[in-house]
């Protein structure tokens, strides 16, 4: 049940991202919302085998905090190095 938090929150980044980080034709629309549920989920993953209880706040603060982290700077790697690419081949 706690993970589908995790689904609605990447989503809702994934509606948000749009506003937060400009040059979505450079990536797409559907790119930062999987980047923030991979992260959401993996991160989710490894507390759980750790053994963190889902009513501990850090996997909470972990996941949730860092969720629009990892979508923002993987757009933003993702991006430079289409572009790099795009000026080289061109």
């Amino acid at each position: 049940m706690e993970i589908a938090f995790i689904l609605v929150y990447g989503s809702l980044l994934g509606l948000m991202a749009p506003y937060i980080i400009s040059g979505n034709e450079n990536y797409g629309v559907l790119l930062p919302p999987a980047l923030a549920l991979i992260y959401g989920y993996f991160v989710w993953a490894v507390f759980t085998w750790v053994g963190l209880s889902y009513n501990e706040f850090w996997i909470w603060a972990i996941t949730m905090l860092g969720m629009p982290v990892a979508m923002i700077v993987g757009i933003r790697i993702i991006r430079a190095r289409r572009l790099a690419k795009e000026t080289v081949t061109v």
